[in-house]
Formats: structure tokens, sequence, C-alpha cells
């Protein structure tokens, strides 16, 4: 009908006294309008009805999957009630950015789809598409091979496909979802399994996946691999990424807990967003993940992105991370990051660095430009004595143009205390931290640089420790900021830039957000106190490096072109 009626529409354009423009819009949106059709799905449905209003309600998801869906058709199911099975949504169910398909639910609060060992819902080879409102179960996160809600692109040729929602859904109880890399040996497969999956897995191995998506509201918890993952096909020559535009806004991603039989990568984190030009996180919030990836070369991490460009991680809390192998961090920009930035989070009390900025060796993009500002780590590696509130790391092909500047970073635990408050490893590292507020009372360095070089900048960071050394540089202990001053670090234009002084921090102000992020600009205990040295001395970094000093701090206080240059996240008390 609307093939008939858009067809029409041309034919008027061409013949005389043709109707405007604008009505021939109309009548062309009226004729999309009227395709449409909403499908009910109800417990005491019927599949032989027409499933077109409530009363005509289909009975089973089987049904669902016998139907074609056009542009703009909804599939609603009763909410507050369950159904048994696997929706699947193929490529001739596809819908439009101005009409998309969507699967959701009707009535007061979400209906329930219980999955067994495969999928809730999988979305295959099919853009335009809106998944919300609804509650996906897996049987047993151990048993399990499917995934809540699944977007998977196997189309050859590098193609994107348009429009992904995904909103208000809870998913947990999945397990493995088994997608197989065109790049690795036959008979491997890569578990990448989540409560909500976007995946390109390209038929030729090639950078087919997804653009324009949104993931907000979402609630993914007790999965064995991740919470939410976005990925796409292995490449270590890609020179493009399978995904764009992404966007993942607001709730929760915890218990995750990998898979402690999974020996040969990570498993267990909250959020990855992976092989993606253009991307924002932002007021997420990830906790205990990752306690049983146990023998891995790899670790989990509460929210993370690698082989990425231009994403942005903001305004969200990490906390009680875990792992038994490596990593368990707060946040992560690995490997394949450029153009990157962790702003305005809050890290605390994970097994591992609060934020680590790493590469390995074959990563597909070579590292550069990235950033870490305005954030807050506290009381972080907890398990890894190697790590710190910040490790900075290359075991790869190298990182250059790494900015970490005004963040708080706090160690106060004397328990299992970590090796320094930051921490660099590796050689070919191009990086420079400015305007940090370095405080360590465990015991321990403030700093340890394993191989130093000149291109390992510090440069007008405030230090305060109760211990000693001051720093490690190699095997050479730095006893004190002067003889870290006479060892090349801590100046600009030869002439002393950072200070050690208390910066008068409140720490036994209570924190306690637990996911709160309505609380996290009234954290009193990281602003210093009114006549602290953290509220003057600081570099102007904009005018001095040329560095995007941001619009605001930690607390959402506005920067303005008068605020004193402060050290630090944290610049006005609320």
């Amino acid at each position: 009908m609307l093939k008939g009626m858009l067809g029409t529409a041309v034919l008027w354009g061409h013949g005389r006294g043709c109707l405007p423009a604008l009505v021939v819009l109309v009548l062309f949106l009226g004729a999309l309008s009227l395709t449409a059709t909403d499908y009910f799905v109800r417990q005491n449905g019927d599949d032989a009805a027409k499933g077109t209003s409530t009363n005509a309600a289909w009975r089973s998801i089987d049904r669902v999957n016998r139907s074609r869906l056009q542009p703009g058709d909804r599939v609603l199911l009763e909410a507050g009630t369950s159904f048994t099975g696997n929706l699947l949504l193929s490529a001739e169910d596809a819908g439009r950015s101005n009409a998309p398909v969507v699967i959701g639910s009707f009535g007061d609060g979400r209906a329930r789809i219980d999955a067994g060992l495969g999928y809730a819902v999988l979305v295959r080879n099919a853009g335009g598409v809106e998944v919300r409102d609804l509650v996906c179960v897996g049987s047993d996160r151990r048993r399990n091979q499917g995934a809540g809600v699944a977007f998977i692109n196997t189309l050859p040729g590098n193609a994107r496909l348009r429009h992904v929602r995904i909103r208000n859904v809870e998913a947990y109880g999945f397990g493995r979802e088994l997608l197989k890399p065109k790049t690795v040996p036959e008979g491997f497969q890569l578990p990448q399994g989540a409560g909500i999956l976007v995946a390109g897995n390209a038929s030729d191995g090639s950078k087919s996946g997804f653009e324009d998506v949104e993931i907000s509201g979402c609630e993914c918890h007790d999965n064995a691999y991740y919470g939410i993952l976005l990925t796409g096909d292995w490449d270590a020559r890609a020179t493009r990424y399978a995904n764009a535009n992404v966007r993942i806004v607001g709730r929760r991603v915890f218990d995750n807990p990998g898979d402690p039989l999974y020996h040969e990568n990570h498993s267990g984190s909250g959020i990855l967003v992976e092989d993606c030009d253009g991307g924002l996180v932002d007021r997420c919030v990830a906790f205990e993940n990752g306690a049983l990836c146990n023998d891995a070369p790899g670790g989990p991490c509460g929210i993370w992105t690698a082989v990425a460009n231009r994403v942005t991680i903001q305004n969200c809390e990490s906390y009680r991370n875990r792992t038994q192998a490596a990593d368990g961090d707060g946040f992560d920009l690995d490997g394949g990051c450029t153009g990157c930035v962790l702003q305005y989070n809050y890290s605390h009390d994970n097994d591992g660095a609060g934020y680590l900025v790493y590469t390995y060796a074959g990563a597909p993009h070579r590292d550069q430009s990235n950033a870490v500002r305005w954030n807050v780590s506290e009381n972080d590696s907890v398990r890894h004595q190697g790590c710190g509130a910040i490790d900075v790391g290359n075991d790869g092909a190298g990182m250059s143009a790494i900015e970490l500047y005004q963040n708080t970073l706090i160690i106060t635990r004397t328990n299992r205390p970590a090796e320094a408050v930051v921490t660099v490893h590796g050689r070919n590292l191009g990086v420079a931290f400015r305007n940090n507020l370095l405080v360590n009372l465990s015991g321990t360095s403030l700093v340890s640089v394993r191989q130093d070089t000149p291109a390992i900048i510090f440069q007008g960071n405030l230090y305060w420790t109760t211990g000693s050394p001051f720093a490690r540089s190699g095997d050479r202990s730095i006893p004190s900021l002067e003889a870290w001053q006479k060892a090349g670090k801590e100046c600009l234009d030869e002439k002393p830039a950072g200070r050690f002084a208390n910066p008068q921090l409140n720490l036994a102000t209570p924190r306690g957000l637990e996911g709160d992020l309505s609380r996290l600009s009234s954290l009193r205990a990281f602003v210093p106190a009114l006549d602290s040295p953290a509220r003057n001395g600081g570099l102007d970094l904009a005018a001095l490096f040329k560095l995007d000093r941001g619009t605001r701090d930690f607390s959402n206080r506005t920067l303005d072109s008068g605020q004193r240059l402060v050290v630090g996240a944290a610049i006005v008390a609320p």
C-alpha cells in the first residue's frame, strides 16, 4: 500500500497542476502512519487472532516471530506478566529512523521475557528498531548462551545499520553469546555475552556494525561477561570502526562477575564501549563486577572504552569492582583510544586502579590525545599493589599526548596499600600530569615511574604524604619534592612548579553515594578549605599548554575566565 501511494505521489509531481510538495509530503506521511500497526500479546490471548487490539491479542512470542513487521509497527507485551521464548527480528523486520519498529510493553509496569538458555530479544541485521520497557531474564548465567537484548550485524562490506534504541530494560541471568570472529583460527569462539549486546560480526570480517545507538535507563546485573557491551570484529590492522555515534546514559550495571572457567581474556566488566567512533557514557554506575574473573591475561573493569575514537565517559561512579586476575579498575581508556576523555567521575574502593590509561601489543590504533580530567579517586588499588589511583602503562607501540590534569587522587587506607598514588610503566610514553592533587596517608610513595624519561612530565601538582619516600624512579628512591625537582620533574622553564603541602581536605566527611549520582556534586570531602594551598597556584593550562580546561569542576561549579587557578578536581565548597 505504501509503495503504491508513494508511486502515485511521484506521478502527481510530474503532471500538470501538480500538488505542492508540502501536500505530497503530508500524503506520504499519512500513508506511512496508515501502514503502521500495533500488535498486542497477552497471556490469555489467542495466536489465531489478529493481534491488533487488546481484545484480539496474540498469546505467544512464537506468534510474533512468525509475523513480518513493517516500519512503524509496534509489538506490545502485557505489563506485569511473563512470556517464555526468544523474540527474534531479522532484516525483513527493519524499521527506519522516522518509523522504527518497537518492541515493548503496554499497561502499568513492564512485561517479562523468560529466555531460558537463549536470547530474550535478538535483532539480527536490522536497524530502525527500538526495544523498551522490558524485563529480560536468562535461566542461568553459567549455562545461558544468549543475551538479554542483542543487536548483531553480520552483513558484509563495512555496512552500518542506523537507529538502535534500548530503553528502560532490565536484563539478568545471561551467559555467553558465542560470536565467532573471522580473524581467529577455525574452531575458536569468543564469548561476548551481556545483558545488552550491540555487535558487529560481519560475515567477511569487515567493520560492519551500528550507528546512532542509544542505551538509556537500563539495569544489567548477574550476567557472566558484561552488563553492557558494544563491539565489532577484531582487526589488528583496522583503519575504521564498526560502530559510531553511541550514547549510554543512566542507571546501573552490577554483579556481572565473569567466568572463572574462561582463561583466554577478560570477563566480568560493567560497561565496555569498543570499536566505536564517537560515543558518550554519561551518569552510569558500575559496582561489584568482575569478582570471578580468574587466571586470565586481561581483567575486567567497571566502565571502559578501547579501540575507540572520541568517546567520553563522564558523571559516573565506579566502585568495588573486583578481579582475581588483572585489572579490576574503576575506569579505563584502553588500547587503541584516540581523542577519548574521562571527566567528572568518582572512583573508589576498586581492586585495581581508579583510572587506567593503557595500551597493549597489537592495538589497532595508536593511543594518542586522550585526557583524564576533573575526576576523583579514593582508596583504589585495593588488591593490586602494582598500580595506584591513576595507572598509565604501555606494553604496545606507545602513547603520545596523554594529558592528566585537575584530578584529586587520595589513598588513606593502610591495609594492603597501593604502590603509589600515581604509577607509570613502559617505554615510549608521552604523558603529562598537571594541576593534580595527590594525597597518600598509607605510608607508601606518591609517585612510581618505572622507566623514567623526559617525556613523562609532572608540573604544577600539589603533593601531601605522611610516608616515605616521596617518589620512586626506576630503582631509585626520591626522598623529597626538592630531590624530585633536581631529577628534572616538577619544573617549568627550569623553575619549581609543584608544591608539597597539606591540602586541608575534610576526609572525615561521610561519602556513601552507593550509586546515588544526584549527590555527586555535593561531596564535601574533596573540596579544600578556604585557606588551602590547593585553592591557588595552579598552572594556566590553556595559556601554557593550550589544554581545554572544560566548563566546570567536579563539584559542578562553573569555571569562568576570572576563576583562580586551582589544583585538584573540586574548587568551591557547595
